[in-house]
């Protein structure tokens, strides 16, 4: 019956978070791409939980719950700021493709997305090395969050350029 219920919510959840993408970015392909890399950041770290052979409690799930915002940062950041470059007016005579305008956005945007994440892991490391019933209760959702945000920060630096460029060129 939980398995049903948190498999419903899921559901509902991932519909939401499409009809919310679609309203903020007003195109189905900004969406897509947005919501292709928040679901595949979050299942590439379910699946290496699951590979871990850790049992998904509500703290791992906390822990998943906490990151999304994050992924969600992550995900949404880099194709809003490509719409963004992609609006603007060229210069005259320019003759750079829209290719080369995604490819020169997301280029400029990778150290600032990277050293964001760097920071929030540095900020929750420590948590890892809690002693005693702290570190024992602690540890999974701490796990969870840091799987979820290397998912995303990889997703980031590789599907969503991917997408970028296949999507809005």
């Amino acid at each position: 019956a939980a398995v049903g219920n948190l498999s419903n919510a899921l559901l509902v959840s991932a519909v939401l978070l499409l009809l919310v993408l679609l309203v903020f970015f007003f195109s189905w392909r900004t969406a897509l791409i947005s919501f292709v890399a928040i679901t595949l950041s979050l299942v590439t770290a379910v699946l290496v939980l699951y590979l871990r052979g850790a049992t998904f409690n509500m703290m791992i799930l906390a822990g998943l719950t906490i990151a999304l915002a994050a992924v969600i940062d992550d995900a949404i950041i880099d194709v809003e700021n490509v719409m963004r470059h992609l609006r603007q007016p060229r210069p005259e005579g320019s003759d750079a493709t829209p290719a080369a305008i995604i490819v020169d956005t997301l280029l400029d945007m990778r150290s600032s997305v990277t050293f964001a994440t760097l920071l929030v892991l540095l900020a929750v490391l420590p948590l890892l090395f809690l002693p005693y019933l702290a570190g024992n209760f602690f540890q999974p959702l701490i796990v969870s969050f840091v799987l979820a945000l290397i998912a995303s920060i990889v997703v980031a630096l590789t599907i969503t350029p991917a997408l970028c460029v296949t999507l809005l060129a």
